[in-house]
């Protein structure tokens, strides 16, 4: 009778021990389906087959950097640059400029973005532009970026970096002060005044 009793003992924990597995199982899987969520709508999205890609192309002149964009892609581009380069105080005799040559006289950072509000906002960010498309394989007109060393016994070395960014020439009309959509929005030529205005 012990044994008997012992048995029926053992098979009653085990059952409880499966219904519990069981229950616990049950429960992560009910808790698993409760938590999903669902989503209705649409997000208007816009993909271009053939996106405009360009390189920055360096070489030293005298000396001095010289910088022009290359359009590597297949579409016509318009393009900004930048230059980051450390600022010295007056009394090390250092100083940095940015010299368009003669068919890079048009580079000009004259250019005005909008806000989420539709405001115009400045240029204050000290990009340069090239205002005219870069068709494909083709290099912009070149800049330098001058050092000016009138210390002679500075003698440290230092970084000149230049980034660029371009965009599709797509939207751009010759004659009108849009450039393009950058990555930080529309860019526009500040057009100067007709007479009388």
């Amino acid at each position: 009778m012990a044994k008997k009793y012992l048995a029926k003992r053992g098979i009653a924990a085990l059952v409880i021990a499966v219904a519990l597995t069981m229950g616990t199982a049950v429960g992560t899987a009910f808790a698993y389906y409760t938590d999903t969520t669902q989503a209705k709508g649409m997000v208007s999205f816009s993909y271009n087959p053939n996106p405009p890609t360009t390189e920055v192309e360096e070489y030293k002149v005298d000396g001095q950097k010289t910088v022009a964009i290359k359009n590597t892609g297949e579409v016509d581009a318009m393009v900004r640059v930048k230059v980051f380069y450390p600022e010295f105080p007056e009394d090390w005799g250092v100083t940095i400029s940015i010299e368009p040559g003669e068919e890079g006289a048009e580079w000009t950072q004259d250019v005005v973005g909008v806000d989420a509000d539709g405001n115009p906002t400045p240029n204050s960010e000290g990009w340069l532009y090239w205002p005219h498309p870069v068709a494909p394989g083709k290099s912009t007109p070149a800049f330098t970026v001058k050092a000016t060393l009138t210390n002679k016994d500075f003698n440290q070395p230092f970084d000149i970096t230049v980034v660029q960014q371009c965009t599709s020439a797509k939207s751009f009309v010759e004659g009108q002060p849009l450039l393009g959509t950058f990555a930080d929005g529309e860019k526009s030529l500040i057009m100067p005044a007709k007479d009388g205005e």
